[in-house]
């Protein structure tokens, strides 16, 4: 019988790898209209998927989400013990920060993990090297805790966030450089209102709410806590660059 972790990890190459054939479909139409060059550089997850080069030197990075219900970011926080914090600088992870240290779902789980470990002033760092920390709560305890019948791994939520911008301050500034526009599913989309390729100016600009949550993931050396962004209301844009859409593609006046 197939393990949890077994099918986790297979859900996950299933899901990347779906992810990235998505992406490649979109940079092989992006690539078929005149004066565009679309490339998948083999670089780290902090910068977008795409980026885009028009024959005038004009270029920007493009983000590609295969549905709406996608991750848009997920920023690590932590526990110092007295309070939660982040090492991240940009608005997901501050506003993870704020609603964890209002949040009474957030207050619970800290009480039932000191409970469970006999720690009574628990540490919950996100690295590696926080567990050894004299007051951590240790990996293999923390995966007991999540192991125990009806424990929810999802700490903290709040519905119906305006995430809007959450998410545009993720893509402007918490990239190694800022992603201006997004392909979510048949749905195009401006980061921001900045629109270095003179796109068309009815494009909508990415907006929405839905649930901002925060979860602990058990990894093999350690654990995190990350905040997770879905937005699950975004806009319906008139354009498109998903092959065979019958929307309007935003590079068609450059035919």
């Amino acid at each position: 019988m197939q393990s949890f972790k077994e099918y986790l990890e297979e859900t996950y190459l299933i899901e990347s790898a779906a992810s990235d054939k998505y992406e490649k479909a979109v940079a092989d139409n992006l690539n078929k209209m005149k004066g565009v060059n679309a490339e998948r550089p083999r670089v780290s997850t902090k910068y977008s998927d795409v980026k885009i080069t028009l024959d005038g030197g004009e270029t920007s990075w493009l983000e590609v989400k295969m549905n709406h219900t996608d991750n848009l970011t997920n920023p690590r926080i932590y526990f110092d013990g007295n309070k939660w914090d982040t090492t991240y600088t940009m608005a997901a992870a501050k506003k993870a920060v704020e609603i964890m240290n209002k949040s009474q779902d957030a207050k619970d789980f800290v009480t039932a993990i000191s409970k469970f470990s006999g720690i009574k002033k628990p540490i919950l760092p996100t690295t590696k090297s926080g567990l050894k920390d004299k007051n951590a709560i240790p990996l293999d305890v923390m995966k007991e805790y999540f192991a125990q019948p009806g424990i929810n791994r999802y700490i903290a939520a709040l519905p119906n966030v305006d995430l809007g911008a959450v998410v545009t301050d993720h893509y402007l500034n918490g990239k190694a450089e800022p992603a201006y526009y997004m392909q979510a599913g048949d749905d195009f989309y401006m980061i921001g209102r900045t629109n270095p390729l003179k796109l068309p100016k009815d494009i909508p600009l990415l907006s929405g709410s839905g649930p901002f949550k925060v979860r602990i993931a058990t990894r093999s050396a350690f654990y995190e806590i990350q905040a997770e962004v879905k937005i699950a209301k975004m806009p319906d844009s008139p354009y498109s660059l998903m092959p065979g859409t019958r929307k309007k593609n935003p590079f068609a006046k450059l035919k």
